[in-house]
């Protein structure tokens, strides 16, 4: 069976290859990625039949990237063994329109719900454009560049060596000071950029720097892939006016006049920031590149649309009107703890919270297979109390179950009623096997998960499990 092992900077020189063979585009296959979001997201490797097997967790599983080399046929065969003997679901992320194609085309799989999050999509930029910002449209980048220029002179940019590390430190103190609201995306990804500092060669990563009243005012780190230079990460003081297209086209020429002219600048995604997108096609992308997330053989597409009676409640599909109610379901902290969820740490929340944000990332998650979600009401046209979701769609059948409702609906059998509807649905409609957890403190939850005939199983040091027997 396949064997994964956690990233880390020691194993450049094996993954290396693999991902720089690949011809996605994508910003996620480098070994920059791999190391600032190692940790966080939980980025493992293997390698079978001379093939790259990588993963990262999203939603509290493993999501595949494409398998990369000579055989990624034959790494899909272990995969889906593998997938079987941990009883995971089958998910895959950052594939493009070929790859959803061929998983299709694939007679295993019945089902191979595809989309992309516009946040995810990459931005692809000419290199000889930003080399120059020549032409009308790049009239904004020059103003810029030259507001820079009357103000601290003739952009001074080099490549970082370790002995700026502290000065760069000195600066990231700074950036930090100027950016003290940072969401949790944010504040990851500037660990992660820290990190990416510290093992620049190891790495095979170019940083150059912005030099202004003697100090570093600004500096990016990159990778160049083929004909692509990926920026995996680009710091500067916005206390300097200007500095940002000073720094981008400065590293894009650093680069030619080292390496030569290259094709393209993947200057990656916005993470469903307005400010950053707006700013990113400013810079004139020549196109995005979207990366599909599927679950292989999941229900949910066509399960979302049942409507499930659970007298004294009625379990039915999400609707627009529900938005502000999801919203208050989401940021009950009281609520949502025994979901071991905290709106303030998530990750996916990269833009400011309002009462659109749960829903539509929700909806998102039903429609790349991922869950089916349902709304808890006391009648069919009823508001929404409460919500069942079902999730962890594991390739062997199993369908994990959970359960809440606002505080006021508690403690009427309502929990009771929708999960025991919602045991029968996955049994008798899914032709699935039902599963739950809950936390070992929560007695309440313990109860109802007993009441609707599932049993316990086993425990670890946080949470009981429960099945059919």
């Amino acid at each position: 069976m396949l064997q994964f092992q956690r990233f880390t900077p020691a194993d450049t020189e094996t993954v290396r290859p693999y991902l720089h063979a690949n011809t996605t585009g994508f910003s996620d296959l480098t070994l920059g990625y791999f190391a600032m979001w190692g940790e966080e997201m939980d980025i493992r490797w293997c390698i079978y039949h001379d093939t790259l097997i990588a993963s990262q967790t999203i939603n509290e599983a493993p999501a595949f990237f494409p398998p990369l080399g000579k055989d990624p046929a034959g790494a899909l065969d272990a995969l889906i063994e593998y997938a079987k003997a941990m009883n995971l679901p089958l998910r895959f992320y950052a594939l493009n329109d070929d790859m959803v194609e061929t998983l299709k085309q694939d007679e295993r799989f019945d089902s191979v719900p595809a989309v992309y999050d516009q946040r995810w999509s990459d931005y692809v930029y000419s290199f000889e454009a930003a080399s120059t910002f020549k032409g009308k449209k790049f009239s904004g980048q020059r103003n810029h560049i030259n507001r820079y220029t009357r103000l601290y002179g003739e952009p001074t940019a080099r490549w970082m060596e370790e002995s700026d590390l502290p000065a760069v430190e000195a600066m990231l103190e700074e950036y930090e000071k100027e950016h003290s609201d940072r969401s949790p995306l944010e504040e990851s990804e500037l660990e992660g950029t820290r990190y990416l500092l510290t093992h620049l060669s190891q790495l095979h990563q170019k940083a150059a720097c912005l030099i202004a009243d003697d100090r570093i005012v600004a500096f990016s780190i990159g990778e160049i892939i083929g004909d692509m230079l990926f920026i995996h990460a680009e710091k500067a003081l916005r206390s300097y006016k200007g500095v940002y297209p000073t720094m981008y086209r400065s590293f894009v020429c650093l680069v030619r006049d080292t390496y030569g002219p290259l094709s393209w600048v993947n200057r990656e995604d916005d993470s469903g920031d307005p400010g950053l997108r707006t700013s990113k096609m400013q810079y004139q992308p020549v196109r995005q590149l979207h990366k599909y997330f599927t679950h292989l053989n999941s229900p949910a597409p066509n399960a979302r649309y049942d409507t499930i009676d659970a007298s004294p409640v009625i379990l039915t599909p999400f609707k627009e009107e529900d938005r502000h109610a999801y919203y208050l379901l989401n940021t009950d902290k009281e609520v949502s703890r025994w979901w071991g969820y905290d709106y303030e740490s998530d990750l996916n929340l990269t833009v400011k919270i309002d009462e659109d944000i749960f829903y539509d990332m929700t909806i998102q998650d039903m429609d790349n297979g991922d869950s089916v979600n349902y709304a808890i009401r006391e009648s069919e046209d009823g508001e929404m109390v409460g919500e069942v979701i079902l999730w962890n769609m594991t390739i062997n059948g199993d369908t994990e179950i959970g359960c809440r409702l606002f505080p006021e609906y508690q403690g009427k059998g309502y929990g009771t009623a929708a999960f025991t509807a919602a045991v029968g649905y996955i049994k008798n409609t899914l032709h699935r096997k039902p599963r739950a957890k809950c936390y070992q403190e929560n007695i309440a939850s313990a109860a109802m998960i007993l009441a609707s005939g599932l049993q316990y199983s086993s425990q670890d040091d946080t949470f009981f499990y429960y099945s059919e027997q």
